[in-house]
C-alpha cells in the first residue's frame, strides 16, 4: 500500500519537474524564433515601392526630402519602384480607359506622363531625377516635363506622345490595377512598401525616417547607415 502511494507521489513529482522545465525553456524557444524572424528580414537589397500621385502635397514631400536624398546616398543597396496612381478610380469607356483622380484631371494627366516616363527611363536614379523634377511643380504638366526634359537631356515628346495615347491610359491602368490589390488597402498617399511589404516597418516611421528604415532592413550597412 505504501509503496504504491510513494509510486504515485514520485510519479507526480517527475510529471511537475518536466513541465517546469518546459516551461522554462518555452520563453528562451520563443526569443530564438523572434531572431531568426527579424534575421529573415535582412537583404543584400532593399526594394522600395512607392504609391503616389502627381499632385498630392504628402507625395511631393516624401519624394524631394526622403526618396532623392536616401536613394542618392543608398544607389547601390536599393531597387527603386514608382506607382503614379493613387487614389484614383478607373473606367472603360468606348473601348479605353477613364480616369478620376483626387486632384482633378490635371492631375490624371500629370500622373500619366509620370507613367510613361518610368516606362521609357531605364536609368533608375534618371527616372527619379525627372518624377522630383516634375513633382516639385506638377500644376502644368507639359511645361515642367519639357523643363525637367530639357534639364536632364531627355527628349520630352516621346513622352508628351506616349501620355496623349492608349499607352498612357494602359500604364495608368496597370499602375490602378497594383494600387488596388494592395493588401491592407491604401489608407494614405503616398503608401510605401519595403521588399513588397507595407508592415515590415511601420509607415510612419517610413515616412519620417527612410534611411533608418532601410538601413534596418541591409544585411550589409553603407557606411551612409552609420553617419
Amino acid at each position: 500500500m505504501y509503496n504504491f502511494k510513494y509510486f504515485k507521489i514520485l510519479v507526480i513529482l517527475i510529471v511537475v519537474f518536466i513541465l517546469f522545465k518546459t516551461l522554462k525553456l518555452y520563453p528562451f524557444n520563443n526569443s530564438v524564433n523572434k531572431e531568426e524572424n527579424e534575421g529573415n528580414n535582412v537583404h543584400d537589397l532593399v526594394k522600395i515601392t512607392v504609391y503616389y500621385e502627381a499632385l498630392c502635397p504628402d507625395s511631393k514631400f516624401f519624394i524631394l526630402h526622403q526618396l532623392v536624398p536616401v536613394y542618392k546616398n543608398l544607389l547601390t543597396s536599393m531597387i527603386l519602384d514608382l506607382v503614379p496612381y493613387g487614389k484614383a478610380e478607373t473606367f472603360e469607356e468606348d473601348g479605353d480607359y477613364k480616369f478620376r483622380c483626387q486632384h482633378d484631371a490635371v492631375e490624371c494627366y500629370a500622373n500619366k506622363i509620370h507613367s510613361c516616363v518610368i516606362n521609357k527611363i531605364k536609368e533608375p536614379y534618371t527616372q527619379l531625377q525627372y518624377i522630383a523634377c516634375m513633382i516639385d511643380d506638377n500644376i502644368r504638366p507639359d511645361e515642367v516635363g519639357q523643363r525637367c526634359g530639357n534639364e536632364l537631356n531627355i527628349p520630352f515628346e516621346p513622352i508628351k506622345n506616349c501620355a496623349k495615347s492608349k499607352e498612357g491610359s494602359l500604364l495608368l491602368k496597370s499602375n490602378g490595377v497594383r494600387t488596388h490589390s494592395l493588401s491592407p488597402a491604401v489608407k494614405f498617399i503616398p503608401t510605401i512598401e519595403l521588399n513588397e511589404s507595407q508592415n515590415i516597418v511601420p509607415q510612419s516611421h517610413i515616412l519620417k525616417d527612410l534611411i533608418k528604415a532601410v538601413c534596418q532592413l541591409l544585411k550589409d550597412k553603407p557606411n551612409k547607415c552609420s553617419d
